[in-house]
This record gives structure tokens, sequence and C-alpha cells, in this order.
């Protein structure tokens, strides 16, 4: 049965039981509603649908819901509402999608509820990659990330999200080391990328790019303590920095030691290596990387 032939029958067989002008008060909001949304009117659309829904006639029908979460995405897709991270009109479309769903609609309008709710998760994925690189907001682009992982579970409860966590967190622990290395008095920079590399490190052990990222993050925190020393520094504290400078080096040796032993061939992490080492006054293991630094810069 048709979306209009199944409308009509609802008004016929509730007048035959005395329901009568309600329902077809009901059932013409729903037809307004469809109207709206032909002609791309969209909030004339969702006005006439939130109305269609006020009454108990529809409010069972998984038809109306669906079309209520067509409604609804389309609203999200305005400029102003696109990259809103929190947004009633995007609740309301994935609420909508659900409700219709559990309603026992079609297989088509099942599958069809299903892509809203996908596109939705899509949208704020594309949110945590915007937060990232356009304004540096880690928090918001995180909280994108989850809402994506949260949304694309409700079409597909086993989807394994291994690749997009390393994917999401290698992007994050990227920029943030770049920005960190580039300018180390913006200390946070380095702690979000040492948070979001280590989660890389966690998924993908053997990941070169990620213990690079970190060892190379470390390194530089070393070498920052070391800045802040001076002739007019105290003794004690001196000691203090060079301890803790020392440490950030030590934190620094596995990750780049990982690296060599997966890729011994590697010109950043002999390179650091060599850094590191001699960093620590280990004369003999930086003069030993340097002659690998560059028996590999020569081919051998």
């Amino acid at each position: 049965m048709n979306n209009a032939l199944k409308k009509y029958w609802i008004v016929v067989v509730s007048l035959l039981i005395g329901l009568g002008t309600p329902v077809f008060g009901q059932v013409d909001k729903y037809n307004r509603a469809i109207e709206c949304f032909q002609a791309q009117n969209y909030d004339c659309a969702k006005s006439a649908i939130d109305s269609a829904l006020l009454g108990k006639e529809l409010r069972n029908d998984a038809e109306t819901w669906q079309l209520k979460a067509f409604i609804y995405w389309e609203l999200t897709r305005k400029p102003e509402q696109k990259f809103k991270l929190y947004s009633a009109y995007r609740d309301s479309s994935i609420k909508a999608a659900i409700i219709s769903n559990s309603l026992k609609p079609t297989p088509e309008a099942f599958i069809k509820n299903n892509s809203i709710i996908k596109k939705h998760a899509e949208a704020y994925y594309n949110m945590c990659i915007k937060f990232l690189y356009d304004s540096l907001n880690y928090e918001k682009s995180n909280i994108a990330f989850k809402k994506y992982k949260e949304n694309y579970s409700k079409v597909d409860s086993t989807f394994d999200f291994k690749a997009k966590d390393i994917e999401f967190y290698s992007a994050v622990g990227s920029r943030f080391s770049e920005l960190y290395n580039s300018n180390p008095t913006k200390s946070e920079y380095g702690e979000i990328a040492k948070v979001a590399l280590m989660k890389v490190i966690e998924l993908d052990p053997k990941n070169i790019s990620a213990n690079i990222n970190l060892g190379i993050v470390y390194y530089n925190q070393g070498v920052g303590l070391i800045n802040q020393m001076s002739i007019d520094t105290p003794l004690d504290k001196l000691e203090v920095i060079q301890d803790n400078s020392n440490k950030l080096f030590k934190q620094s040796l596995p990750f780049m030691n990982k690296v060599y032993s997966l890729d011994p061939k590697n010109l950043k992490a002999l390179e650091s290596l060599r850094q590191i080492y001699q960093a620590l006054n280990e004369t003999e293991k930086s003069l030993e990387f340097n002659k690998k630094l560059e028996d590999a810069k020569q081919g051998q």
C-alpha cells in the first residue's frame, strides 16, 4: 500500500470508528509536510510534521517519524547548522529515525532510516577534522569524534573502529606535535600530542610515524628545559633542570629505538638517536649512531 493510499484509509477507518476530524487534521498536516519537503521549504515542513506528531493518531506511524528524520536532516545542512557540535535539529533527526525503526517499518524504510543516522555520524566526523585543523580545538574535535562513533554504532554495532581511531589520533598527534616542535613555548600542544600519539601506539605499537613524533616531542621538551638555564640560574635549580631534562631524553629513547628496530635506515630515527645520546653525554653511543646516519645517507 503506497503512502497516499495508506493515509487515505486512516481517514476512512477513523471516520467509521468515530474519530473523524482530528485524524483528518493530522493526516492533512502530514501531507502538508510532504508538500513543503518536496518544495525544499524545510522550515514549513518542520512546522507541519511537528504538528502532525502532536496528536496520537500518527505517533505510532513509522513513515511519519521517517519523514521527520529527513526534514530535520535537511535543516542540519543549513550553513549555520552544518558544523554545530550541539544541534537540536541533529538530535531530533537521529531520534526520529530510531523511533521509526522501532515501529517495524518496511525493510526499505529501515535502510533509509539507517542511512540518515549514518549521514549524521559522517557529519560529526567532518566536524572533528574541521575543529582539528581550522580552529585547533582538540576538545571539540574529540567530542565530535566520539559522537561519530556513538552514532555509527547505532547502525552497525559490530563495526571495528580501530582503523578510524588510529587515523584520528594520528592526525591529532601529527598536527599538535608539529605545532609544538615549531613553538616549544606552547607546552599544552606538546601534552595533547603525547596523549594522542600514545593512543596510536597502544593500538598499533609498530606505527613508525607515531613513535617518531612522540620521541621528538619528548626530546624537544628536554631541550626546552635546558634552554631555560642561564648563568644566573641557582646551582640547586640547575641540578633539578638537568635531572628532569635527562628523564625526558630517556623517555624519548624507547620510541626512537622502536623505529630503529623496525627500519634501521630511517634517517629521522638515526639523527634523533645521535642527538639523544649526545644530550645524555653518552659520547660513544652518539658517535655510533652518527656513523650509522652517515652510512644510511650514502646508501650503505
